[in-house]
């Protein structure tokens, strides 16, 4: 009996302690941003019905339009508020776009669902992270009532979550369902409307840690909270992918805890600045593995490294090699990032939200990479990620004229091969002895201004002095009325001309002159290239020879069996 006793008196005090969980009533706090207490998600304990829930929070979340048109035509969208000092946060692409200058000029309608509506304005956006934040002009704070942000790294797939919006312009509504999914990645830019997201039409930053979600989101619903049934804002509703622009069950929201993260640096400075180390590249596959040697799959395969970066100052490596793997032509051979200060990469999203979540700018990571089969430590400081205003003004600076050729200076060698011998040469100047003139196509960048004009590169690989060259494409002797005798001369003439000019360039193929007009040609439409190479590309390395036995032997060899059979067996 006494232990029963006991038994009874525990039992009866959790019950309590229940009951008075389930009672509490949801706490709202009105208080400014900079002194929020962010709450942690607890257990369904604290859950309300959604009927509760949506008459705490249809307050704090407001209908933001815009009357006049922009050339994205006339916004209507979502947001709520996120303190008492007049702050309403939404998405980027709600109040601008990418290419706007005026963003912090312009002038929204605030209307809560009362009706009542405001003057608001933009005071700070973020492209990268797809937020921004307003302020309601002439606005009490008795009449705000902030949401509390959870923690959004708490979150579990299957937890229901509730979205409240504005879609197609319907104030006030809310939608259920569960959190679908999480570490998703977004591109940056979102396209106006929550349409189909196409990564050509956006910007090339990713977000990390997006949270998937089946809550009906449409049109309108962007900005709007997305919430736990406890009331707390565990995300921001962004986008939808769908082939028709409507709900098709993938909704997107922008996790609360970058909200925590950026949303304070833009009430203060309008600005956030995000880490960044600058590399492109693609998510290891067993098909990537197989073709560089590799055992495993795991990993982000660099391809491409961003001139000035930290990834180039600390030595990262991007891909040389083009290969075709089912279909899709891929850089090989640059560094594979496996591990980020000891954090597992499996694939780009790993790295990216490390990055947004637990490193700033100017702290130090290091880097394991596998570089040529093996293991490497590589420390790297981060930087800010450059604007878009300064890759702009990059690229500007990175477009050269081009033609999109490989060349090279012909010589006797190559004419007495290709039978131009009795062709009249070019007068040359002392210092180019043993060269005869005039510039051999040795390959044509695909879609580059010399192939849609129709000059042809070369077909047949020659042994011309022990290096192996592709001869048999066009010879450019002359263009417009200057004489064109070697590559240098080619780059310079290519260089003093202005992109989109029309030259006249005169070849010389199968022994006849030819004039061709071509377009001159930008190279930040052919990618990224080298200077000083017969129009900006690098012209055919010379095959490294020491002379040793081995040097000996590749020499009878090619010339008893030639170049395709001896190159493959010495490797060069």
């Amino acid at each position: 009996m006494p232990f029963f006793a006991i038994f009874v008196i525990v039992l009866f005090t959790l019950s309590t302690f229940e009951v008075g969980a389930q009672l509490d009533p949801l706490n709202i706090p009105n208080i400014p941003a900079e002194d929020q207490n962010y709450s942690i998600l607890t257990n369904h304990s604290t859950d309300l019905d959604l009927t509760t829930l949506f008459n705490d929070v249809d307050q704090s979340v407001v209908q933001i339009s815009e009357n006049s048109a922009s050339s994205l035509g006339s916004r209507q969208a979502s947001g709520f508020v996120y303190d008492d000092l007049g702050h309403i946060v939404t998405n980027y692409h709600v109040v601008g776009n990418p290419q706007e200058t005026n963003l912090y000029e312009r002038a929204f309608h605030i209307t809560f669902l009362d009706g009542t509506t405001y003057f608001g304005r933009v005071i700070g956006a973020d492209l990268y992270s797809e937020l921004a934040v307003m302020t309601v002009e002439n606005i009490t704070r008795e009449n705000l009532v902030p949401l509390p942000l959870g923690n959004s790294s708490q979150l579990r797939i299957g937890q229901p979550v509730v979205a409240v919006g504005n879609p197609f312009g319907l104030s006030g509504s809310m939608t259920e369902g569960i959190v679908s999914g999480l570490g998703r990645i977004l591109p940056s830019s979102v396209p106006q409307g929550d349409l189909l997201l196409r990564q050509e039409d956006t910007a090339s930053f990713l977000i990390p840690n997006i949270i998937q979600t089946d809550a009906v989101i449409n049109p309108g619903n962007s900005g709007g909270p997305l919430l736990t049934t406890g009331g707390e804002v565990i995300g921001m509703n962004t986008a939808i992918l769908s082939n028709t622009g409507v709900y098709a069950g993938v909704g997107s929201a922008i996790p609360s805890d970058i909200i925590k993260k950026v949303v304070p640096e833009l009430i203060s400075t309008g600005t956030y600045r995000h880490p960044y180390i600058g590399i492109a590249g693609v998510d290891m596959s067993p098909e990537i593995a197989d073709e560089m040697g590799l055992n495993g799959s795991r990993g982000f395969l660099v391809t491409e490294v961003t001139s000035g970066s930290p990834a180039e100052r600390s030595g990262i490596r991007g891909g040389g090699a083009l290969t075709d793997i089912n279909g899709r032509q891929i850089e090989l051979g640059g560094d594979v990032i496996v591990e980020v200060d000891n954090v597992t990469v499996r694939k780009i999203e790993d790295l990216l939200s490390y990055l947004q979540s637990e490193r700033s700018i100017g702290e130090t990571v290091i880097l394991n990479v596998i570089r040529d089969g093996k293991n490497q430590e590589i420390g790297m400081t981060l930087a800010a990620r450059p604007t878009q205003q300064q890759q702009e003004i990059e690229q500007r600076q990175q477009e050269r004229p081009t033609l999109g050729i490989n060349s090279i200076n012909m010589t006797e060698q190559i004419a007495a091969r290709m039978n131009l011998t009795q062709m009249q040469q070019q007068p040359l100047s002392d210092d180019q002895d043993g060269e005869r003139g005039g510039v051999l196509v040795v390959d044509v960048f695909a879609d580059g201004p010399a192939e849609k004009a129709g000059i042809r590169g070369g077909f047949i690989v020659a042994d011309i002095n022990r290096t192996p060259i592709e001869i048999g494409g066009d010879v450019i002797v002359r263009i417009d009325d200057t004489m064109i005798p070697n590559v240098d001369a080619l780059n310079k003439f290519i260089d003093d001309e202005n992109i989109g000019d029309t030259i006249q360039v005169t070849v010389v193929r199968d022994s006849q002159l030819i004039s061709i007009p071509v377009i001159v040609g930008s190279t930040s439409e052919l990618g990224t290239l080298q200077p000083g190479n017969g129009s900006n590309f690098s012209t055919q390395p010379p095959i490294d020879r020491s002379d040793d036995f081995f040097s000996d032997l590749y020499d009878r060899c090619i010339e008893t069996f030639g170049p395709f059979v001896c190159n493959p067996l010495f490797r060069r």
